[in-house]
């Protein structure tokens, strides 16, 4: 308790329990420390927000800069190469044949991979690297990862129904024409694209849909790919034996060189795939051994993703070195465009 003294002089006497001045020093500590608290908070909070994913080890920087630099030239060419590859199908009556339109259906996956998965790829590595880490793994969690199970399962059914397609070709060729129909291709193209949404949206109710749908339906298309082409091999080899052994018309050794020329250009766009996502695959095992910790590096598991997106843009590349006549036209289609604005 305080009083005024005759000199006018402030003194502090004890209060009635006796402890005056050191409930006043209480006071006065409690509110320095209080102080204290609120700044050390303030600052915890800045560095918080400004150094939020500075975890990240120059090397793992290095990488991420160098995925995002090839992410962002291979973006726009994957998008616009697999368009080319759509319309010259669309537009040429002579590519027209039921493989090439297959083959214009998966770029059209392709071109999705392009427009949806390597766009957020960039942005979560732009973020990552900027240190905004929250912001990174949300871009992540709710749009690229979706996009890519995505992409992957409607690649990956298109694919199935290429391979599907050359097997009729060469091993039933008498069936050919009442199984692989337009409607039949419709149908399918459409059931694809409708699936490989529903796995999109399926993600965002919990990963483990995502996990029993997109995981079994990858597995069962890689399983059916493969059988396919054990058989196409087998059958391959045997027509080769039969034309070299027997007498084979002109006309039936002409379609079976023009069906073959067409299952090698599959061929070559599975082993694309398979090369694209052997790392991704390589991962996904780490997980279920415990010996491997692949998954814990973010440096591995970044460039297996750029190289699951990477197929995309190697596919209408494989189109092109093929098929002389989609090359030229694509080509062609390209020079007139660039003439036209030479002249703008």
């Amino acid at each position: 308790m305080s009083m005024k003294t005759k000199e006018g002089k402030i003194c502090i006497k004890p209060s009635v329990d006796g402890h005056g001045e050191v409930g006043i020093l209480n006071l006065v500590t409690s509110g320095i420390i209080m102080t204290n608290i609120h700044e050390v908070n303030s600052s915890q909070f800045s560095n918080n927000a400004t150094y939020e994913g500075s975890h990240l080890h120059l090397t793992e920087k290095i990488g991420l800069i160098i995925r995002i630099a090839i992410s962002v030239v291979t973006c726009p060419f994957t998008i616009l190469l697999n368009i080319s590859v759509i319309l010259a199908v669309k537009k040429t009556p002579r590519l027209q044949s039921k493989a090439n339109i297959l083959l214009a259906c998966l770029a059209a996956t392709d071109a999705f991979i392009g427009i949806t998965a390597q766009p957020s790829y960039i942005l979560f590595a732009a973020f990552q690297v900027s240190g905004i880490n929250s912001q990174a793994q949300s871009i992540r969690s709710h749009w690229h990862d979706r996009a890519l199970v995505a992409g992957i399962s409607n690649s990956l059914l298109h694919l199935m129904l290429v391979t599907l397609e050359r097997l009729v070709a060469i091993k039933f060729t008498i069936c050919y024409q009442y199984i692989i129909t337009e409607k039949n291709i419709k149908i399918s193209v459409v059931s694809f694209w409708t699936i490989a949404l529903c796995t999109w949206g399926m993600g965002y109710m919990t990963h483990r849909v995502v996990l029993y749908t997109a995981g079994p339906l990858i597995a069962c298309c890689l399983i059916f790919i493969a059988i396919c082409y054990v058989i196409l091999y087998r059958e391959t080899l045997r027509h080769k034996e039969r034309i070299k052994t027997e007498q084979v018309a002109q006309q039936e050794v002409e379609h079976f060189l023009k069906e073959n020329k067409a299952l090698k250009t599959t061929v070559y766009v599975v082993g694309s795939l398979v090369l694209c996502f052997l790392p991704g695959f390589i991962v996904i095992l780490s997980i279920k051994v415990d010996s491997l910790t692949l998954e814990k590096s973010d440096d591995i598991v970044g460039w297996s993703r750029l190289f699951t997106m990477l197929n995309s843009l190697l596919n209408p590349l494989i189109y092109f070195w093929r098929d002389k006549e989609m090359r030229k036209l694509v080509s062609n289609l390209f020079s007139r465009n660039s003439t036209v604005n030479m002249m703008d």
